[in-house]
C-alpha cells in the first residue's frame, strides 16, 4: 500500500513542480517581452538569465528563449558569450532561421557588414513573417546604404505582409534614411554669405543630392526684402545682419541683441545657403539648407 501511494505521489509531485516552473516562466516571459525591444533596457542579462528556467524553452511566439539571452548580451557588448547561445537556440527550432538571425545580429555588432548582410538576408527570406528578421535585415541595408536591396526586400513580402503597418512604415523610414545618407552637406565652393546672394530672392528649405537632384520643402522659406529685412513663410518680419561667417536674427523691437545666431555659408553653384548646428527638438543639432527659388 505504501509503495502504491509512493508511485501515485511522485507523478503528482512532478506535475505540480513542472506546472509551477511553467507558470513562473510564463510570468517571466511577459516581463522580458515588455523590456527586450526597448532602446534602453531596464533588465540585464544576469537578471533575465535567472528568470529563464527553460521550462518551456520557447517563448509565447514559439521562438527559443535563448534569442533573448543573445539580445541582452549584445546590448552589453558581451559578444563572445552571445555566440555560445546561437547553436542552442537553433537546436530548439531549426525551421525558423534562428541561427541566421542571431549570426546577423552578432556580425552587425562586430561591424562585419558583409557577413551581417549574408545571414540577415537568409533569415529574412527564410522566415519573412518574423518582423524581427525583417527589421534586422533593413538595419543592415541602412548601414550599407543599399536602396536596391531594400526595394527587393519589400517586393519579396507577400501581399498580406505588405498591408501590415509595421512592415510598410519601416520600409519607407529605411528608404528615406538611405536617401538622406547621400545628402550633400558641404560644398567645394562654399563661402561667406554676401547680400548680393540673397537680397530680392526667396529661399525654400531643401536638400541637395548628387547629379543636381534637389528636394524642396516649400512650407519653410525666407524672403530677403532688403539688406536688413527678412520675411518668413508665415509673413513674420525680422531684421538680420551678416557678420563674416555668422548670420544674426533680431526682433524688430530689439535691434541690439540677436535672438538667434548661426554659423552660415553660401554655395553659388548650388544657390544654397546653410545654417549650421541649429538647435531643434530635444536639444538636438542639425544643419538646415535653403535653396533659391526659381
Amino acid at each position: 500500500m505504501k509503495k502504491f501511494k509512493y508511485f501515485i505521489l511522485v507523478p503528482i509531485g512532478s506535475i505540480i513542480f513542472i506546472s509551477y516552473l511553467s507558470f513562473m516562466s510564463s510570468r517571466s516571459h511577459r516581463i522580458i517581452l515588455n523590456d527586450v525591444n526597448k532602446k534602453s533596457k531596464n533588465l540585464t542579462f544576469s537578471e533575465i538569465d535567472k528568470m529563464l528556467n527553460d521550462i518551456p524553452n520557447i517563448s509565447p511566439t514559439s521562438l527559443p528563449v535563448d534569442i533573448w539571452r543573445v539580445q541582452y548580451l549584445l546590448s552589453e557588448n558581451k559578444i563572445e558569450l552571445a555566440k555560445k547561445y546561437v547553436k542552442s537556440a537553433s537546436n530548439v527550432n531549426p525551421h525558423v532561421y534562428v541561427s541566421e538571425y542571431l549570426q546577423g545580429l552578432i556580425y552587425s555588432k562586430e561591424g562585419k557588414i558583409d557577413s551581417a548582410f549574408y545571414y540577415s538576408r537568409k533569415a529574412f527570406e527564410g522566415w519573412p513573417k518574423n518582423i524581427e528578421h525583417y527589421k534586422s535585415y533593413l538595419n543592415v541595408l541602412e548601414a550599407k546604404q543599399d536602396s536596391i536591396s531594400l526595394i527587393k526586400a519589400y517586393s519579396f513580402l507577400d501581399s498580406n505582409l505588405k498591408k501590415v503597418p509595421d512592415y510598410f512604415t519601416r520600409f519607407y523610414a529605411s528608404f528615406n534614411k538611405i536617401k538622406l545618407s547621400y545628402l550633400l552637406t558641404s560644398f567645394e565652393d562654399e563661402r561667406n554669405i554676401q547680400h548680393s546672394d540673397i537680397v530680392g530672392f526667396t529661399f525654400d528649405r531643401g536638400y541637395n543630392f548628387p547629379n543636381n537632384q534637389v528636394i524642396r520643402d516649400t512650407t519653410f522659406n525666407y524672403t530677403f526684402k532688403s539688406r536688413r529685412l527678412i520675411l518668413n513663410e508665415l509673413g513674420n518680419e525680422f531684421y538680420y545682419r551678416i557678420k563674416k561667417d555668422s548670420f544674426l536674427f533680431f526682433f524688430k523691437r530689439d535691434t541690439i541683441k540677436p535672438f538667434a545666431k548661426f554659423f552660415s555659408k553660401f554655395s553659388p553653384s548650388n544657390n544654397t545657403f546653410v545654417f549650421r548646428n541649429v538647435k531643434v527638438d530635444d536639444d538636438k543639432l542639425q544643419d538646415q539648407f535653403y535653396i533659391k527659388k526659381q
